[in-house]
């Protein structure tokens, strides 16, 4: 069996919370060894929530846990003298360093990518931050949310006649990092064909306004009506389009229009009231007393079907509607089940857990299994002692003093 593509490279990781956890997970996830510079603190993402079992530990933070797989941490307070040779060993023998500091900030400790540079000549360095290493917002502060409405994404989420609204999560920031990802790999390609270094600079504003996700639906709509869309996530897009209460949870029905809106009424059962008013007339479906009489029999007709049943329903009928997920309903996915997403992991603290799988697959060298984020600093002693070549008492020094 051949090794997975990243294979024999190493990584260090100097980042923490989002964007650069993800982007060096998904390097750690096709076979990189990323090692994880934490502070003596440790990443702050170990304080951040949900926690197993709702209990508050550095070690059982689901965020932390989720992007940290198949890493080695290491403790060192870079901004000790000692903690910054340790980088600048580590960098020698490394093939990738990703950093999510503020610009200027390793600079000015020795570690930029030009004093990287010196020390191993096809070091490529991957700077993962708010606005990019240079423009006039280089410095600014930033979070997933201002960003997200800075990038123009939020101007066409929400509801309609509303304030603009930002989709939950930090789903910004894992594309951040997913493109962080993309931009390494590319890097470490070109360095294969012509043994050149480089400083990947990536700007989470720019690549949010790239973004694909709804762009394309607003530029085509805008073509046609030269104005700006607001995408509606809510119930009351229309006859028969938006979010309805089923037996056990909700559905997304969109069965609007000439085509889908007659293979709806078949599917509950009303097809031949379709030759009758006001079915009969497209013009008349969107008047509020032909929404108030649909109504009255579809909902409780969704009422009483459930999730599994409504999408194989719509799948007989050609109807586009999809249930509304829960965590549980994915984990007990049978399409999940069969392609072996979901991975059990064993972690000391919180036992055997199920963790999402690979985002894609690689058939000619199948992906490996997961390892468990690490413990805070697990690997310090081994990484100093074994590939960096200190003694005991030079490694109970670092400790004494702060360093480790």
């Amino acid at each position: 069996m051949a090794d997975i593509p990243l294979t024999g490279y190493r990584a260090l990781d100097l980042t923490s919370l989002y964007m650069g956890p993800f982007c060096t997970r998904m390097l750690a996830d096709y076979g990189a060894d990323v090692i994880k510079i934490e502070p003596v603190s440790g990443d702050p993402a170990r304080d951040e929530g949900p926690f197993f079992h709702d209990e508050n530990h550095p070690e059982k933070s689901g965020l932390f846990l989720h992007l940290n797989v198949n890493k080695r941490s290491m403790t060192t307070n870079i901004e000790t003298a000692q903690g910054q040779n340790i980088i600048r060993e580590l960098a020698k023998s490394s093939d990738i360093v990703v950093e999510s500091f503020k610009p200027g900030y390793l600079e000015n400790l020795g570690l930029g990518y030009e004093d990287l540079v010196k020390i191993n000549p096809k070091i490529i360095v991957t700077s993962v931050t708010n606005f990019g290493q240079t423009g006039p917002y280089k410095n600014w502060e930033g979070t997933d949310l201002t960003l997200y409405a800075m990038g123009a994404s939020m101007k066409t989420s929400g509801q309609e006649h509303k304030y603009p609204l930002k989709i939950a999560g930090r789903i910004a920031s894992f594309q951040t990092g997913n493109l962080a990802a993309t931009a390494t790999a590319l890097a470490i390609w070109n360095r294969e064909l012509t043994g050149a270094p480089e400083h990947v600079d990536v700007s989470f504003f720019e690549t949010w306004k790239g973004a694909i996700d709804r762009s394309t639906n607003d530029l085509v709509a805008y073509s046609y009506t030269k104005e700006s869309a607001k995408r509606q996530w809510n119930p009351g897009m229309g006859i028969a389009n938006g979010v309805f209460r089923c037996k056990d949870g909700y559905f997304h029905i969109s069965a609007a229009g000439a085509i889908r809106f007659p293979r709806l009424m078949k599917m509950i059962g009303k097809g031949k009231d379709l030759i009758h008013p006001p079915w009969n007339n497209p013009n008349a479906l969107n008047r509020p007393e032909t929404l108030e009489l649909f109504d009255s029999f579809f909902i409780p007709w969704m009422l009483e079907h459930t999730k599994t049943d409504l999408r194989n329903m719509c799948q007989e009928q050609g109807v586009l509607g999809a249930p509304i997920n829960t965590i549980e309903d994915l984990l007990n996915d049978p399409h999940y089940i069969q392609r072996g997403y979901w991975h059990e992991i064993e972690h000391p603290e919180t036992g055997s857990v199920k963790y999402p799988g690979f985002p894609f697959k690689l058939h000619a060298t199948p992906n490996p299994e997961r390892v468990r984020a690490p413990l805070l600093g697990e690997h310090t002693n081994d990484i100093l002692q074994n590939e960096l070549k200190y003694s005991n008492d030079e490694i109970q020094a670092l400790q004494a003093q702060g360093v480790i």
